[in-house]
């Protein structure tokens, strides 16, 4: 549930900005990248509903910096 409460908390801050700390890539969205990313091994997945995260997660995934 921590996690989820976790996704939604990101989800409401994404709808009001680009990126996790307003309009440019910072280390919070590094930071929550990872936090993302470590759910797949835990089998949990970001809920559909949660269209901003989903978003955002495709645009910082896609960036050459993730893929390292």
């Amino acid at each position: 549930p921590r996690v989820m409460d976790f996704v939604a908390i990101l989800d409401r801050q994404l709808a009001q900005s680009r990126f996790v700390a307003g309009d440019t890539y910072s280390v919070a969205d590094i930071t929550a990248l990872v936090a993302v990313d470590f759910m797949k091994p835990a089998r949990l997945s970001v809920p559909d509903a949660m269209t901003h995260v989903l978003r955002w997660h495709a645009e910082v995934s896609a960036r050459p910096s993730a893929k390292a």
